[in-house]
């Protein structure tokens, strides 16, 4: 299983790192160095938690457990940060966290590993692809950093991760290609739904618990959802 997972991740970040260095062309020192982070400590989180699929079931729940007590101190964090804080924006949360930890634990650790590269690849291709090509705001609204090129980028990545580790879901490569489709755009959602928040609180990031990243639910919001909502079709 891992071995199929760092033959698809180490040549997708190979690539990630091209994209990245044609995107930093032109750019200022300090927005260099700040994209470079935050992709080198992406790669650390990405294979962090292949390390933890690779342990087993109860290190991947630990994992869970650990990333939901972050995020809820994150939302309540952002929570306290809202001019008029809604009350029932803890039941969605705490019903997305729920389903998360209970994904976590039932499905086998190489369909939770199926799901997280999925949507680690709709980030990881989203983000690139915007600061090369996107030109287009997807949500200005909510993010003005979102791009349609990007979002199509992301799109294309969660497939194609979907297709080439069909095998850890035992998935055809068609059915593979509409769960790659299934996770994008769940990420999406989460994604969407974290800078919704984040919008409402007047903040960036929701912490700075990860260098390069902000919080925790700025670099996990995208795979809580995807676990939750594409899990069902696992």
């Amino acid at each position: 299983m891992i071995r199929a997972a760092l033959a698809l991740t180490l040549p997708l970040f190979a690539l990630g790192a091209l994209l990245m260095a044609l995107g930093c062309r032109g750019r200022e020192p300090g927005i260099r160095r700040a994209r470079w982070v935050k992709f080198l400590f992406y790669f650390l989180i990405v294979h962090g938690v292949l390390g933890a699929a690779r342990a087993g079931r109860s290190a991947l729940t630990m994992l869970a457990g650990a990333i939901v007590l972050a995020a809820c101190w994150e939302l309540a964090r952002a929570r306290r940060r809202m001019a008029r804080p809604s009350g029932w924006l803890w039941l969605p949360a705490l019903a997305l966290f729920a389903g998360f930890l209970a994904r976590c634990w039932t499905l086998a650790p190489d369909r939770i590993l199926y799901l997280f590269l999925g949507a680690a690849a709709f980030d990881g291709f989203s983000q690139v692809t915007g600061q090369l090509v996107g030109k287009r705001a997807l949500a200005p609204a909510l993010s003005p950093a979102k791009t349609l090129e990007g979002c199509a980028g992301g799109l294309a990545g969660a497939v194609l991760a979907a297709v080439a580790l069909r095998r850890f879901a035992g998935l055809e490569p068609g059915a593979a290609v509409l769960a790659g489709a299934g996770i994008g755009l769940a990420a999406l959602a989460g994604d969407l739904a974290g800078s919704w928040t984040k919008r409402r609180a007047g903040i960036k990031d929701f912490s700075a618990l990860l260098p390069g990243q902000g919080g925790v639910l700025d670099r996990f919001n995208s795979f809580i959802a995807a676990a939750v909502l594409a899990g069902t079709l696992l």
